[in-house]
């Protein structure tokens, strides 16, 4: 069971994509759904996260990936709520933390390859810098609850849900 739990990134994606796409039409429907997407990233951080530890014993890497974790879903929950990128900007801090700490924790680790690993550093970074444009620019990527650093990010855990799911 727990090696299928990667899987539920891609329910993540899937349910918080609708959440943002229909926030300007039924905010009701679209914080359900991100209630939804919320516990289904919960569980795909958990088991990130237990990977992570397999990796790097002493655990630092995943303390630095569930702290992201714990501050990308809040920040971002709220953005989509209240329709602010202000919110959405913080949060890709966290995000950003996500994708950086987990691909240096698998290239110190040799479980990537070098190419997967460095792509996740530079998309980390890349979700940071998108997130700072945003909040500096109030820029949104389409209508008021999507931004491009989420999407970034959710572009990044379905490259690793699939990879976590490959090499199970």
């Amino acid at each position: 069971m727990r090696a299928y739990l990667p899987a539920l990134g891609f329910v993540y994606v899937g349910i918080a994509v609708a959440a943002m796409a229909l926030r300007g039409e039924s905010e009701r429907t679209a914080v359900a759904l991100f209630v939804l997407a919320g516990f289904a990233f919960l569980w795909f951080l958990g088991s990130l996260r237990a990977r992570l530890i397999r990796y790097d014993p002493e655990g630092f890497f995943a303390a630095l990936v569930t702290t992201g974790g714990a501050v990308f879903f809040p920040l971002q929950a709220a953005a989509v709520a209240e329709k602010k990128v202000e919110l959405a900007a913080l949060g890709a801090s966290g995000a950003a933390t996500v994708v950086v700490g987990s691909s240096l924790a698998a290239l110190y680790a040799r479980k990537v390859p070098k190419w997967f690993g460095t792509a996740g550093v530079i998309g980390g970074l890349g979700i940071l810098g998108v997130g700072a444009g945003e909040g500096a620019a109030n820029w949104v990527l389409a209508g008021s609850a999507l931004w491009a650093s989420s999407l970034g990010f959710m572009i990044w855990v379905l490259a690793t849900a699939s990879w976590m799911l490959k090499n199970r």
